[in-house]
């Protein structure tokens, strides 16, 4: 997970009646939600509901604005932040599908504490259904752990996302932060993300999980061992497996902090539960 530039949700992009909220959810091609006002019709206010004969995101549509993983090319030519002059690009040559890149203006939108919890609330079960598609056993069970943050908060370094930490037992003394040491083996820590755009939609966003091997295995990253799930449920890069160059970003941040804190970065002091 690379290195968190962090801010709070200020503002006000999703108006108060998010709570309570209708909310619009994709079923179909897309994972994106459309938080609106009670009084919003559902297909009026959500181009990506299903029944929508406006939906840009039908299965027919090759180019599925709604979804960017949704092409078989993990690099989806179709989206719009892939043009070659745009500089937010998160397929450039460098690197083949980069989710830590912010794009355009999705890192622009702050929204209150309150709207980000009442909107990862709304977003969990679209989030889990997507990871599943992974297979992956970390991302059928880590909603179940402990978490570590009072509500989702920002990171720049992970596209301008909303996001949120999770740590198994063994890894529990994540929890004590700047003390924490160093990680036992077995230690496992997730961070799953959604995005807001200005119009007020929320997306499913990668999740990153970082998991403390043996000693040995890799003394690049410190034997923390990186994967990234994509928001359609493929993973992306695995470090030392498939895709590994894909998640090398990822532990030449964390090397950063290396010596000093086993190559882990923390949320801001303002959103962290007390640590134990």
């Amino acid at each position: 997970m690379p290195r968190s530039r962090h801010r709070r949700g200020r503002g006000n992009v999703l108006s108060a009646t998010i709570v309570p909220m209708v909310v619009s959810v994709a079923l179909a091609t897309g994972t994106t939600v459309i938080v609106s006002g009670a009084q919003t019709p559902a297909f009026a206010a959500n181009p990506c509901a299903a029944k929508n004969p406006c939906n840009p995101c039908g299965a027919k549509n090759p180019c599925n604005p709604c979804n960017p993983c949704a092409a078989k090319s993990a690099c989806n030519p179709c989206n719009p932040c892939a043009a070659k002059a745009n500089p937010c690009n998160p397929c450039g040559a460098s690197n083949p599908c980069n989710p830590c890149n912010p794009c355009g203006a999705a890192a622009k939108v702050d929204i209150t504490a309150e709207e980000a919890i009442a909107a990862y609330k709304c977003m969990m079960p679209e989030l889990q259904a997507a990871y599943a598609k992974s297979k992956s056993k970390v991302a059928a069970s880590y909603a179940k752990w402990a978490s570590y943050n009072t509500q989702p908060y920002v990171s720049d370094t992970h596209g301008g996302r909303y996001v949120n930490n999770y740590a198994n037992k063994t890894g529990a003394a994540y929890g004590k932060f700047e003390k924490a040491g160093k990680l036992k083996a077995g230690s496992v820590l997730a961070k799953d993300s959604f995005l807001v755009d200005p119009a007020g939609r929320l997306s499913v966003g990668p999740l990153f999980l970082m998991e403390k091997m043996k000693a040995g295995f890799n003394k690049v990253s410190g034997d923390w061992r990186y994967t990234l799930i994509g928001p359609d449920g493929s993973v992306i890069g695995e470090t030392k497996g498939k895709g590994t160059k894909n998640v090398e970003f990822c532990a030449e941040c964390h090397a950063g902090v290396g010596e000093t804190q086993d190559h882990l970065f923390f949320m801001p002091e303002g959103v962290r539960k007390a640590s134990k």
